[in-house]
Parts: structure tokens; C-alpha cells; sequence
């Protein structure tokens, strides 16, 4: 007799809670990602992590501390930008006065200089034997 309680009341409540699972349908919204949508999502993470080397450099890192700044705070502001306040940055560190390419193209000016006097005979650095 028991069992049979017991076999009444658990087809009972399956019974109920599978009408119950009708009622409220599952939710999902699919739809189509356009190309330039997956473009900007591509090149926000392509700028994110150069900017976030760039900032792992250590004399950005040094100078940064040397201003009282923390590298931890600069981290968290990092991640709390949007995709064009970051291609705006990155399209920036080229030419921000960080001591990047300036060096070379004025190693390359002085070489060309010293050069040029070499060769019209104003100094004798390169002496010949």
C-alpha cells in the first residue's frame, strides 16, 4: 500500500512540474553580428593590449611612480575605456615625447651631418691609412 502512495504521489508531482515547465518558455535572442561590428571588437583588443604594453615598459612604469601615479589605478582606468577612447590613445603613443623614435631620427640626422662634413673635408673623423 505504500508503495503504491508513494508511486501516485511521485507521478503527481512529476506531472506538475512538467506542465510547469510550458508555462514559461526559455528567452534567447540571436541575431546576426555584421562585420564591421567584429572589425571594431578585433581592433579594441588589438589596441588594448598594445596601450597595455606600452604601459608595462619600464621607464613608462618609473615615471609613473617618480609622479606619484599607481600602476594599478592606471590599470583598472585602462580597462574602464571605451573602443574609441582606446584608438584614440594608441593612434597617440607614436607621438607622445616618450623617448620612441625620435632617438633614431636624430642618431640619423647626426650621421648624415657628420657625413656630409667627412666628405667635404671640414673634420677627419674616419681616418684613412
Amino acid at each position: 500500500m505504500y508503495r503504491l502512495f508513494a508511486r501516485r504521489f511521485i507521478a503527481c508531482v512529476l506531472s506538475i512540474s512538467l506542465m510547469g515547465t510550458g508555462i514559461l518558455p526559455a528567452v534567447s535572442y540571436a541575431g546576426i553580428i555584421g562585420t564591421q561590428t567584429m572589425i571594431e571588437m578585433e581592433q579594441a583588443g588589438d589596441d588594448r593590449a598594445r596601450v597595455e604594453s606600452f604601459i608595462e615598459q619600464n621607464n613608462v612604469r618609473d615615471l609613473m611612480l617618480s609622479m606619484g601615479v599607481d600602476p594599478a589605478e592606471v590599470s583598472e582606468r585602462l580597462a574602464a575605456l571605451t573602443g574609441e577612447e582606446l584608438r584614440i590613445l594608441n593612434a597617440n603613443i607614436d607621438s607622445l615625447p616618450a623617448g620612441g623614435d625620435g632617438v633614431l631620427v636624430v642618431m640619423g640626422i647626426l650621421f648624415l651631418i657628420l657625413l656630409i662634413l667627412e666628405i667635404t673635408g671640414v673634420i677627419d673623423i674616419f681616418k684613412k691609412v
